[in-house]
């Protein structure tokens, strides 16, 4: 929910200072995309053990991989947007990092007494 708003908050503030809408709805967006990868990449990394290093490095290298390629095209096709795209990836992302902790916190574990025999 707080993706969705920080990328309503990114097309209104190009729209204030008359940069591409579809460039921050664009750049915003790819967090959204980037967090549904990390996602699925976790509920698969639990699932299967045995490949859960392996799903983690490949889940980063194609979340990493996504997003590059996306302000790549950006950039070569329409070079006055890439700023706002990227700027606007980066707001998101800054608010993704800060909310991160919260979605993927540990589970509360049982107090457990230690005792000295």
């Amino acid at each position: 929910m707080a993706l969705v708003a920080a990328t309503v908050v990114c097309v209104v503030v190009a729209a204030l200072a008359g940069r591409p809408l579809w460039a921050a709805a664009l750049g915003a967006g790819l967090v959204l995309v980037y967090w549904a990868i990390e996602a699925l990449t976790w509920r698969r990394a639990r699932r299967r053990r045995d490949l859960a290093l392996g799903l983690a490095v490949g889940g980063m290298a194609l979340r990493l991989a996504v997003v590059l390629a996306v302000l790549v095209v950006v950039g070569v096709l329409a070079r006055p947007a890439f700023a706002t795209a990227a700027l606007s990836f980066l707001a998101g992302f800054t608010i993704y990092l800060g909310l991160r902790p919260l979605t993927y916190a540990a589970p509360p574990r049982p107090p457990h007494g230690v005792r000295v025999r």
